[in-house]
């Protein structure tokens, strides 16, 4: 009987100081009011009247919405909603709990303050077209100072930015002016090319055409010193050789003038006989 009378106590001094602590969550344990220790997840067991459990920390990431109002580089005011992914660092719960009056509206203070001083040296174009990365650079900005307080930042989120209809009108208008600005300029270019190509294509004509002609003159030469050579070598008078060379030469070019059509010959060789028209449709 006196056995169960002394463990009697002693059982209830060990069950009241049985502690359960459910995932994804640690417990601040107090001494006198003093930090002790953390509780992971568990069952744990703690001093009854002596020890406490002053504050369940949940290690869970935690969504901070937010709105800032923000000043861009071209003077621009812009609503910018922001939501901020933060959760505590298992290995600095004690920090989170002690080192910060009020953590969430202190993260978002942070949080804004530095998106307000990274916007300023944006310009309203940029404040939509970069938001992925003015989020990292926040993210990256205030990783080691939220550290020090027990509290990672694992993403911040910002959303369309939202500005006055007169601005956002006016922004319009300037993305409706630059894009027709490339495209005339992205035209010109086209043209340009264009006509290069055209005068290179005339150019390199030119000279197949010039190159062409310059061969035939050799061969038509040659020809014709051939013809002369043999012409002398049978005893044909050089005189009665050239007057030969001509009449083929003028038949030649009658020939090409009745083939190509419509054009008109005139023999002015004996006068005054009339034109001789040949070929005409």
């Amino acid at each position: 009987m006196d056995v169960m009378l002394l463990l009697t106590p002693l059982l209830v001094l060990a069950l009241a100081g049985l502690r359960i602590v459910g995932q994804q969550t640690l417990a601040i344990v107090e001494t006198f009011g003093k930090f002790s220790r953390v509780l992971t997840p568990g069952l744990n067991w703690i001093f009854p009247g002596i020890q406490r459990v002053a504050k369940v920390m949940d290690l869970r990431v935690e969504e901070l919405s937010a709105q800032v109002e923000v000043k861009t580089r071209d003077n621009m005011f812009v609503s910018l909603p922001v939501a901020i992914m933060v959760r505590v660092l298992p290995q600095r719960a004690a920090d989170a709990y002690y080192q910060l009056a009020a953590p969430q509206e202190q993260v978002k203070t942070w949080v804004l303050n530095t998106l307000r001083s990274s916007t300023a040296s944006m310009s309203l174009m940029n404040l939509y077209e970069d938001r992925d990365e003015l989020a990292q650079q926040v993210q990256t900005n205030l990783a080691e100072r939220m550290g020090v307080y027990g509290y990672e930042i694992v993403s911040v989120l910002i959303d369309q930015p939202t500005v006055s209809e007169e601005v956002q009108h006016a922004f319009n208008s300037v993305i409706a002016s630059e894009r027709k600005r490339e495209a005339a300029v992205q035209e010109a270019e086209a043209k340009r090319a264009l006509i290069l190509g055209e005068a290179r294509a005339e150019a390199e004509a030119q000279q197949l055409r010039a190159d062409g002609l310059a061969k035939a003159r050799a061969v038509l030469a040659l020809s014709l010193t051939e013809a002369i050579a043999q012409a002398r070598g049978s005893g044909i008078d050089e005189q009665d050789i050239m007057l030969l060379l001509l009449e083929t030469n003028r038949l030649d070019t009658i020939k090409y003038a009745s083939e190509k059509g419509k054009l008109v010959l005139m023999d002015l060789r004996s006068q005054p006989q009339p034109p001789v028209q040949i070929g005409v449709n």
